[in-house]
This record gives structure tokens, sequence and C-alpha cells, in this order.
């Protein structure tokens, strides 16, 4: 409340380690999501380059899990939200087609990735075209599924409208990550969608 420093951690490895969203989580501890280029220190189970990094903390910020998610190529998760079951799910962008990733189109995707609350992948989606796509925030919505916004360079695959470079695109979810709609949004210049809301009423 004063804002005094209660405690602080230092997480990662020897190499790179980037936290890109955290969240607290109901039992007072917190959800920490990011991409780690490291296989040592906290980090356990790179798949090679760099990978998307979860870890769970207590609410003295202790690691209860980490886990490492992705590819060969480069992966990160930029956005992670808790969901209703009691899980988690994170947006962010997949390198390459093996470890844990299916169906990257080429390049970068958007790649979103339902946990549960141990950790464990219980789906993973790619969507997006063959250049660099790349999502940056996730929330669940209301019907339980999701919607996701991020930016896209590409004019193939799962995009059916690009203005030029860079657009934001928009994609919603249903509870299982099969693609409803798809929308994209911008003009001949750099467009950047960094995070979305969904509102009520």
């Amino acid at each position: 409340v004063d804002g005094n420093l209660q405690w602080q951690k230092t997480l990662g490895g020897s190499a790179t380690d980037n936290p890109s969203s955290i969240l607290q989580t109901p039992d007072g501890g917190y959800i920490v999501a990011g991409s780690t280029n490291s296989n040592d220190g906290d980090v356990s189970g790179n798949h090679g380059d760099a990978d998307a990094w979860i870890v769970k903390l207590s609410a003295g910020g202790n690691i209860q899990w980490q886990k490492t998610y992705g590819s060969s190529g480069y992966d990160a998760a930029n956005s992670i939200q808790l969901t209703a079951d009691g899980g988690y799910v994170f947006a962010g962008l997949s390198g390459a087609n093996d470890g844990d990733v299916t169906g990257n189109h080429g390049n970068s995707d958007y790649w979103v990735v339902k946990i549960n609350a141990a950790g464990n992948i219980q789906w993973q989606k790619n969507f997006g075209g063959s250049n660099r796509d790349e999502a940056n925030s996730i929330q669940q919505t209301d019907d339980g599924g999701y919607v996701v916004a991020g930016t896209i360079a590409s004019n193939d695959g799962d995009i059916t409208r690009f203005q030029g470079i860079y657009d934001y695109w928009i994609i919603k979810l249903n509870s299982n990550g099969n693609l409803q709609w798809q929308k994209s949004y911008g003009g001949t210049g750099y467009d950047w969608a960094t995070n979305i809301l969904q509102t009520k009423g």
C-alpha cells in the first residue's frame, strides 16, 4: 500500500530471458509469461532458440513450477490470462513446426496455447500466413471462447484482407481454439495492435 519493497526475485538462466505478462492468481501467487533462450538456471526443457516460458510463483515469489513451450524456432508468450476452468491461456508466436508446435503456416504465426493449472498443454493452435504474424494480447470472452489481437505481415493462409506492411489482426476463437472469425484493420503503413478487451453491454 505504501510502495515499500516487499520482495524481489530474478528468474532465468545464462542467456536472454524476457518477461511479457504477469497476473496474480486466485491462490495469491503469480503467473508470469515471456520467452527464454536459456536452458539452465531456473529454466529447463528448452526446445531450441527461444521458447515461450511460463512460471508459476507462490505469494512470496518462489517458483512452484516452470515450463518451456515451443519448437526449434523462435517462440514466445506475449500475453497470458486465467481461464474460467482454473487453467491459463497464452498467446504469442511460434517459429517452426516441431516440438510442441503443429500447424505453423511459415515464418511466425499467432500461437495460442491452452494449459491446465499445472501447466500441461490441453491444446495449441497456429493462425496466420507465410510471413511474420505475432499475437500480442488475448482475453477469454463471455461465451468461453477467446479474442486475440496482434499484427500481421501476411496476405495468405487464414488472412483474407491485408492493407500493407503490417496490419492489426483480430481473431475470435471458440472454447476449443477453433477460428470463428478474423478481421484485419489498418492502412498502407505500420499498424500494430498491442492489447484487446471485451466490452460490456
